[in-house]
Formats: structure tokens, C-alpha cells, sequence
């Protein structure tokens, strides 16, 4: 028995439409999430004490703050989730999502993105917007 197409709903796609458009802010984002973990992290109270300290590597200590760090672990999912996303688009769509979710021009709504880049109609322009965002929604599991 075949299974029914999931439909995603306006909310859903309105969500994937502003994880999508954190791209750019993505490597802010990450560090951010380490600078505030290694902030908010437990210092050592026996400092004073010679060997109290636990020595590792630095390289070895921040891989394993990088692997602790929820935020951090999210943003680096979601940036490979936009970039596996990105290259399953054909190369014009995915001009289209560089400069109308990225560029200068990212806060045109779909009806102008539609006239002005693709030289479509609105109800064309969000069935692509739909395409991008349902490709999106495979990558980060919301869609099966």
C-alpha cells in the first residue's frame, strides 16, 4: 500500500524559511555557543593546588566542548543540513536561494522574487519556495 505525500503546513515552512536564512550567521552563531559554554563552565576551586588541574591537549579539550555543546552541535547540523540542501539544487535555484535568502535582496517576498528573478507568477514562485523548503525539511527530518 503506498503511503500518502506528507504536506508541510505554513507554520512548518515558515520555520524552515528562518533556519534557512541563519545561514550567514551560522559561524557567529557556533562561537558564540563556545565563548558562552567556556564562560558559564565550572572553574576549577583548587587552583592553588600545584597538579590540581587535569592536563589535556588543547586541541583534544576543544573537541570535546564542541561535542558537550548542544547549541553548538544544532548550528553545525543545521549549517550541513543548508549545505546538503544547497547541492541537491539545480545550480539557478541555488543562485536563487544565495541571493533572495542570503543577499541584499532577501527581504523581497516571493511575489516579487518570482517577477523579478524567475519572471513568474506568485502562485509559481511559492510552489518553488515549497520545492526548496520541502528538500530542506528531508535534510533535517521533518519529512520521510
Amino acid at each position: 500500500m503506498a503511503r500518502k505525500k506528507q504536506e508541510l503546513s505554513r507554520k512548518t515552512l515558515s520555520g524552515l524559511e528562518e533556519q534557512m536564512r541563519l545561514y550567514p550567521k551560522i559561524p557567529r552563531l557556533k562561537a558564540e555557543a563556545l565563548v558562552t559554554a567556556e564562560l558559564s563552565r565550572e572553574h576549577d576551586v583548587n587552583w592553588w593546588i600545584k597538579g590540581s588541574r587535569k592536563k589535556s591537549e588543547p586541541p583534544l579539550e576543544a573537541l570535546m566542548r564542541k561535542e558537550n555543546n548542544k547549541a553548538y552541535q544544532y548550528y553545525d547540523q543545521l549549517e550541513k543540513d543548508i549545505d546538503s540542501t544547497m547541492s541537491g539544487l539545480a545550480p539557478e535555484l541555488q543562485k536563487l536561494v544565495r541571493e533572495c535568502f542570503w543577499g541584499e535582496n532577501s527581504y523581497y517576498d516571493w511575489g516579487t522574487i518570482g517577477a523579478v528573478y524567475m519572471g513568474v507568477g506568485v502562485g509559481q514562485a511559492y510552489s518553488i519556495r515549497y520545492k526548496i523548503l520541502e528538500l530542506f525539511a528531508l535534510h533535517r527530518g521533518v519529512l520521510f
